[in-house]
């Protein structure tokens, strides 16, 4: 077997073929699945297309493009459409996130116009694409074959593009997008040819299973595809594609052979690792490997064995990273807990002159997103504002784009051109024929002058960067500066001014801060509340209750809100997350926000844009994969107890509280009973499956308090969580001990939560050398906890819920440590309270004679460092007290 390993970021380790159970190599049954996944998608196209050759093979460059960005493919739990009973009439058309309308869009595109120009309404918009009429057939290919594109998916993302040290931390997925992106970029003024495209995203999949004849493994592929495709009378075929991808390393050269070229020295960077063989440890053993052919090269480098390719590997991209990142990533103090960051930086001038532009990288970000998106008191409205913010700046970007580049050129942009698109920022790759003269100013005028941005009162910032060249791909850093240096502009004053109103007028009755221009239902709305309004009532929060979703058995949370909420569910939208089976409940909401850990510093270190593709893919796919999972255990626990879908109520509520799930970026609303030990799940998961390490912050309120309000709270709690050093990083500590996943937790009943609240009640309880409040709290502790009071498994959270004596259950978990803080309390101000509480949790250890009490009690005055300077008793009793709040 051929030693092969992807070196992973951030985790700086190199994971080999075969390790967790998974090779790759050799494996029949990933070579079947990828046959079987690829002819069904060449069917599918068929279909769409009414056997017209021509749009299916377009449709079908689009569809296999997907296979390689699965995290905008897929929701976070794929949906289906369910039937009214006993009618075959499809019932709602509910899209719940952005990058699904993203994968209507590119396919939708080819059967019907769907242009869109700069007075195109949001809402003809969003009726364009949910009216498309093979919707139903695009959900069908994740419903039917789910399991198959995720695992070619992980197998895509888990393999090198090249398999020698210092070439192997890219992966095939980011190489085989990139070949195919450029094999677009290398044919201006041209019609579409997806032939190339598809020939280019399939030129190297022969790797995964032969790296040794990749070639010859791919054709074998192809011909077993076009076998089906026969049997299957479709319309495609592939005889071209496969000519193509024979001849990609021959003497003839074609554009995917010059597209594969080209990208390969983008990720290749062959003289910064010849010169880090010349320094580095093992230096000399692998630079005769590199020396060898083929089949001996191979060899060579399977001899040297696991220790010394794993760290011949972290040695050379250390090296790399000294020669292309910026001096303040090596400066600023936090970068020193990666291993992977060079302690200095020697930045290398670039040898090869660029020559010719032939693409521009585009950046497009909502300024001020979070005082947007907070801006709505309703969670209705704040939770499609929060889908709209990415379908801005990815879907609606694109589109924009695309009807230009329509307009100018024969050409449409190819769905490889959406490099990335989370968290309120994308970048969307562009030809040059999209503009004559300079580019710079034609692709922002793209974006100026746009009434629906106008109406919602909001503006997208866009940079522009030359990216690709006839000779050369720009590195992440290089691109990253030229945008970076464009950022004064969102600064700048257009001087376009607005008059809301003259003389006296009525303030917006849902925001309080805008006039009102516009009624409904009884409620004076300003234009951007009313055009919110008008737009959140299918989607968002609706669209989520709605939609079927696909777990271990189907589940439409609909069905459970208005059992108890009937048909006017929609105005208990925080009543229904939180929990209630009756109207007269009185349980509490909480609001799980997250963010990665550093991962301005983790992205910026990133030696090629391939590098910083793959973190950002594997991150954003190991978050959805993880909150998956950590569903699907819920759905299990209650089915477990119940026997039916019916009984999902946890679940239901979890699926209705998705606020946003994309990246690093987390904002969660769950029922308080379950927010803790989901919260702990699901970040162990994201933390394994992706080396990034979360702060996490959970606030749980009533059901009607004030949603924005709560949302700064948790946000500022998040941001409070995060494990730092407070005096510089010692030499002596490892390092790895300021890089965990932490979370902070509180609970507010009688007061307002708000940032400042947050803040306050920190300051008051977090002191120095007496501090009853740790905030930064490791998950492993948080999870030991829940396992004494035996809350951790979701059987027993479950079983909780549906319980007639769950009050009595949780008032007996919280009882001690309810003591304690009420003592803490009396003694707060006292001289030496701190000191004096200490001496009562020892007293009451030595006291009492049941094991819980004692062993809870035993948590709080553990040594931390040899040093009882704080204790987590507030942090323990809010966590406690989340699920007694989530009882009722």
């Amino acid at each position: 077997m051929t030693l092969r390993g992807k070196l992973n970021l951030p985790e700086f380790k190199v994971v080999f073929d075969g390790e967790d159970g998974k090779v790759y190599e050799c494996n029949i049954d990933l070579e079947n699945k990828i046959v079987d996944t690829l002819a069904h998608m060449a069917l599918i196209s068929c279909e769409i297309a009414k056997n017209d050759e021509k749009k299916a093979m377009d449709i079908y460059a689009d569809i296999v493009s997907m296979l390689y960005k699965l995290p905008m493919f897929i929701s976070y739990a794929p949906t289906i459409k369910k039937e009214d009973e006993g009618s075959k009439e499809r019932k709602g058309n509910y899209v719940p996130t952005a990058f699904e309308y993203f994968f209507i869009y590119t396919i939708a595109r080819h059967l019907t116009d769907i242009t869109v120009d700069k007075n195109t309404s949001l809402k003809d918009i969003f009726e364009k694409l949910e009216n498309f009429e093979h919707t139903d057939t695009l959900r069908s290919l994740i419903r039917l074959y789910f399991p198959s594109i995720r695992e070619i998916y992980e197998a895509l993302i888990n393999t090198p593009a090249d398999t020698r040290p210092g070439f192997n931390f890219t992966s095939l997925a980011s190489h085989l997008q990139l070949t195919s992106l450029i094999s677009w970029l290398l044919q201006p003024h041209s019609i579409d040819l997806s032939y190339l495209r598809v020939a280019s995203l399939l030129h190297d999949l022969g790797k995964l299973i032969n790296p040794r004849h990749h070639v010859a493994e791919a054709i074998n592929i192809l011909e077993k595809l076009q076998n089906k495709l026969k049997s299957g009378e479709a319309c495609i075929k592939l005889e071209r594609v496969k000519e193509l991808v024979a001849s990609h390393h021959g003497d003839s050269e074609s554009i995917v052979q010059i597209a594969d070229r080209l990208a390969s020295s983008a990720d290749r960077l062959t003289k910064l690792v010849n010169e880090a063989l010349e320094h580095i440890e093992y230096g000399k053993e692998i630079k005769e490997c590199f020396n060898k052919e083929r089949e001996e090269s191979y060899e060579c480098f399977t001899n040297l064995g696991k220790e010394k390719y794993e760290k011949a590997s972290k040695d050379i991209y250390k090296f790399i990273l000294s020669q292309v990142i910026s001096l303040e990533i090596v400066k600023n103090e936090e970068a020193k807990v990666f291993p992977f960051i060079p302690e200095k930086v020697e930045r290398s001038s670039n040898e090869i002159k660029p020559v010719r532009p032939i693409g521009y990288l585009v950046y497009i970000d909502v300024p001020s997103i979070q005082r947007f998106i907070t801006n709505f008191p309703k969670l209705r409205d704040m939770s499609f504002a929060s889908m709209l913010v990415d379908f801005l700046v990815t879907v609606y970007s694109f589109m924009l784009i695309d009807t230009e580049f329509v307009s100018k050129t024969k050409s449409r942009l190819p769905a490889e051109a959406l490099l990335s698109g989370y968290g309120g920022h994308s970048y969307i790759v562009v030809r040059k024929d999209i503009c004559d003269g300079d580019c710079y100013k034609k692709i922002k005028d793209i974006f100026k002058g746009i009434k629906l941005l106008s109406d919602l009162d909001l503006r997208l910032q866009v940079s522009v960067a030359e990216f690709a060249y006839d000779n050369y791909i720009k590195n992440y850093n290089e691109v990253w500066d030229e945008i970076r240096q464009q950022f004064s502009e969102r600064y700048l004053v257009d001087f376009e001014e607005k008059i809301y109103s003259v003389g006296l007028h009525r303030v917006c009755d849902n925001c309080g801060i805008r006039p009102a221009v516009n009624e409904k239902l009884g409620e004076y709305l300003c234009s951007r509340c009313y055009e919110i309004r008008e737009l959140s009532s299918t989607r968002g929060f609706i669209s989520k209750v709605n939609s079927t979703y696909l777990l271990s058995v189907e589940v439409t949370p609909e069905e459970i809100a208005k059992e108890v909420f009937g048909d006017n569910y929609a105005e208990y939208a925080m009543e229904f997350i939180a929990g209630y089976k009756k109207l007269e409940d009185t349980r509490y909401v909480s609001i799980i926000k997250a963010d990665g850990n550093r991962g301005s510093i983790i992205f910026s270190a990133s030696a090629t844009f391939s590098d910083y593709v793959d973190k950002s893919f594997r991150l954003d796919y190991g978050v959805k994969r993880a909150f998956y999972e950590t569903l699907i255990e819920l759905a299990n626990a209650e089915m477990e107890l119940s026997k039916s879908a019916k009984g999902l109520l946890l679940t239901s509520r979890v699926l209705s509280g998705v606020l946003y799930l994309g990246g690093d970026d987390i904002t969660l609303l769950v029922p308080s009973i379950v927010a803790i030990p989901f919260a702990v799940k699901f970040f162990e998961k994201a933390t394994q499956l992706t080396g990034f390490t979360f702060k996490v912050g959970i606030v749980s309120v009533k059901p009607d308090h004030p949603i924005q309000f709560a949302f700064q709270a948790a946000d500022e709690l998040m941001e409070r969580s995060k494990i730092k050093p407070e005096d510089g990083i010692s030499s002596t500590k490892n390092l790895s001990e300021y890089n965990k996943t932490s979370i902070a937790c509180m609970v507010f009943s009688s007061t307002l939560a708000s940032k400042s609240v947050v803040h306050s009640e920190i300051s008051k309880y977090k002191r120095q050398n007496n501090s009853y409040l740790v905030v930064t709290n490791d998950i492993r502790k948080v999870k030991e906890l829940l396992e004494l009071a035996k809350l951790y498994e979701f059987k027993d959270v479950v079983s909780l819920y549906n319980s007639e004596n769950d009050k009595k259950e949780v008032r007996e978990k919280l009882r001690q440590l309810e003591d304690i803080v009420s003592y803490a309390e009396t003694n707060f101000n006292t001289s030496n309270g701190y000191l004096k509480t200490l001496a009562y949790i020892l007293r009451q250890i030595a006291r009492s004679d049941k094991p819980y009490d004692k062993e809870i009690l035993k948590k709080l005055v553990e040594r931390k460092e040899g040093s009882l300077k704080e204790i987590p008793l507030y942090d323990y009793y809010f966590i406690l007290k989340t699920f007694r709040v989530g009882v009722g």
